[in-house]
């Protein structure tokens, strides 16, 4: 079963009579439900989060899969039990006018002839790990080609017990948490402040990324000297280059969208080309520019405009170029023009002028002349080189390095990069720190890197590595002098993985063990937005959605919020109809807008087709956002 195939939002249907049943269907009510379909929704009710179900597509024939067949054997035990696929058309939900359901108590679309288990159970198919299949239906050729979605209907002996649909939320279980390798000597705490820790490895770092934030006056597309002075001074040219610049520029919302988005641009041009004007090396430029809905909802609520934020973007519009209403909320707006800079530097070394020829002739002088401090800032500038592909790789040859002790460092560092270069070959980088490790058996950075490069290796396979040896390695990296921090994590990514070999082996109690350490310790870590982004979608994996909306909450309020984080905590939420009618919720839907929105449009594309579900148009504050913006 496709792993994204999941049931979120399901509901009991209290079935009243119909006289035109379709099928020969049986219906219940609300005196005789408990007696006809009480088994089966007892057995919905307690699956497993690990336990999943649903239908799948395959050359224009339905079918129907459950992970496990115990679960499988529950469902369907008599000769009436069986399903019925409901088809709904996006077109069921069209802007301006009411949604178009079928009258019927226990379909919304058109529902396909049903499939009883005295038919299909000599059909099923089961795989080894206990995931059931079999065909349900041929999907009618008037739907080739349309947008749509099944939703799926259960019987107990003809009985209309139980109907849903399914949202689509990605997940991920085998992905880790971010782990880099050590490089360089372990710094010390007066030191980290020249060093970036990276993926969890530390070293010397030559690019850094600056954040600051420019305010703009009304109507005008210049800047104050002395909101831009913070920048200069930050960057210290003589030191630094703009390798990028990625400005994000706000406009208030009074006014035309279109001539609020070409001011914002001419804005944003205003700072390129100042911070141009500093260099003459050519800087990769990223410019949007959006109205600042976000602040305005928010500020307005606190203000005591509260009710501007019930009403559509284009009421709000009318509202306050109507009246004096913007001259009055003025002291509001004029917070909201605004760009915000994002510096990506490079640090300019002493041999930034120097041939690859000359690099790698100082480099050679100094290994034979074993000056090692001159010897590790080349080879720096060559990793630097080869990273951003302004050396080739094989100078990393060049010279052959003695593997000797007083070169250790030189060696320790070179096995990274390459690894970093290669993370595919990850036997190679484990053999390469293994011989390090008898050249330098008490290195402690060494020790390090080979419990991550353990962890990589053990996604990959059991029997690369003993599971139990390796979380006593990692346990006493803190003893032997390795911040706390970074062991918590390789900690954390130990169990990432240990927790689907549980899953695999069906150690469900296990499994939860392993899940509830990652969900009491992440906190203590520090974290990148890639990171919170992989965490939420491994809780999700195992239904633990309330915890993955905890990971990315605190992170999703901003304006220049990560858009990733953002949409997938849309993906999580927005199926809850208490989230969609909540002005906070609106405000979080409008930055999405701005952000992107295309992508915010596409999560009401079907199921399965890169949507979430286009049948989240049936709340009347999702549908009315999708058409106000999307249609």
């Amino acid at each position: 079963m496709h792993r994204l195939l999941l049931l979120l939002l399901s509901f009991i249907l209290f079935l009243s009579s119909e006289t035109n049943a379709q099928y020969d269907i049986k219906e219940t009510n609300a005196s005789t439900l408990q007696q006809k379909c009480g088994d089966c929704l007892s057995v919905i009710g307690n699956l497993p989060p690990e336990v999943t179900y649903g239908f799948y597509l395959e050359g224009g024939i339905i079918y129907f899969v459950i992970t496990d067949k115990n679960y499988f054997d529950l469902l369907f035990k008599k000769p009436l039990d069986g399903i019925a696929v409901d088809i709904i058309t996006k077109t069921q939900f069209p802007c301006g006018s009411e949604n178009k359901f079928s009258q019927s108590t226990y379909r919304m679309g058109q529902l396909l002839k049903p499939v009883y288990f005295k038919d299909f159970k000599k059909e099923i198919i089961v795989d080894k790990s206990g995931q059931v299949a079999f065909k349900v239906a041929k999907l009618p050729e008037k739907y080739v080609g349309t947008e749509f979605e099944t939703n799926i209907l259960i019987l107990k002996n003809n009985y209309a017990c139980y109907y849903n649909n399914f949202f689509d939320i990605p997940q991920a279980r085998w992905g880790l948490l971010e782990m880099g390798l050590y490089r360089e000597a372990l710094p010390s705490d007066s030191e980290t402040q020249g060093t970036e820790t990276q993926q969890g490895g530390a070293y010397e770092t030559l690019s850094k990324t600056l954040k600051f934030v420019v305010p703009f006056e009304k109507g005008k597309s210049e800047y104050s000297p002395e909101d831009m002075k913070p920048i200069y001074d930050s960057l210290k040219l003589t030191d630094y280059n703009i390798a990028k610049i990625s400005v994000k520029a706000y406009s208030s919302v009074e006014g035309t969208l279109e001539g609020n988005i070409k001011l914002q641009n001419k804005r944003a041009k205003s700072i390129v080309d100042a911070l141009q004007s500093y260099q003459k090396q050519e800087m990769v430029i990223d410019i949007t520019a959006s109205e600042n809905w976000v602040d305005f909802l928010l500020d307005s609520k606190g203000a005591g405009y509260g009710y501007l934020t019930e009403l559509s973007k284009r009421e709000i519009k009318e509202e306050l170029n109507q009246k004096g209403m913007a001259k009055k909320m003025e002291p509001i707006l004029k917070n909201h023009r605004k760009a915000i800079i994002v510096l990506n530097l490079e640090k300019k070394t002493r041999y930034a002028n120097e041939s690859n020829t000359t690099i790698q002739s100082f480099f050679e002088e100094a290994v034979t002349n074993k000056s090692i401090d001159r010897a590790v800032e080349l080879q720096k500038e060559i990793f630097f080189r080869i990273r951003n592909q302004k050396m080739p790789e094989e100078a990393l040859n060049n010279p052959i390095i003695p593997k000797e002790i007083q070169y250790g460092t030189l060696l320790k560092n070179k096995a990274a990069f390459q690894f970093e270069q290669n993370e595919d070959d990850i036997y190679a980088a484990l053999v390469a720190f293994k011989e390090l490790e008898a050249l330098l058996p008490k290195d402690k950075q060494i020790k390090y890197n080979i419990c991550v490069l353990q962890l990589k290796s053990w996604v990959f396979g059991e029997l690369l590595i003993e599971p139990d040896q390796l979380i006593r390695d990692i346990k006493v990296l803190t003893a032997k002098g390795i911040n706390s921090k970074m062991v918590k994590r390789l900690a954390l990514n130990y169990h990432i993985i240990n927790s689907e070999y549980m899953m695999f082996k069906r150690d469900y109690k296990a499994k939860d063990v392993s899940l509830g350490y990652i969900n009491k310790n992440y906190r203590y870590i520090k974290m990148s937005n890639k990171d919170y982004l992989q965490l939420a979608k491994y809780f999700s994996s195992y239904a633990k959605y309330d915890w993955a909306q905890k990971v990315l909450k605190p992170h999703i309020k901003k304006i220049d919020v990560d858009e990733e984080l953002l949409f997938y905590y849309l993906n999580l939420t927005i199926v809850d109809p208490n989230n969609t009618k909540s002005e906070a919720y609106r405000t979080t839907m409008l930055n999405a807008i701005n952000l992107n929105k295309s992508r915010f449009c596409k999560l009401f594309d079907p199921f399965g087709q890169g949507g979430i579900n286009f049948q989240l148009l049936n709340d009347k504050y999702l549908k009315s956002t999708y058409c106000e913006n999307c249609n």
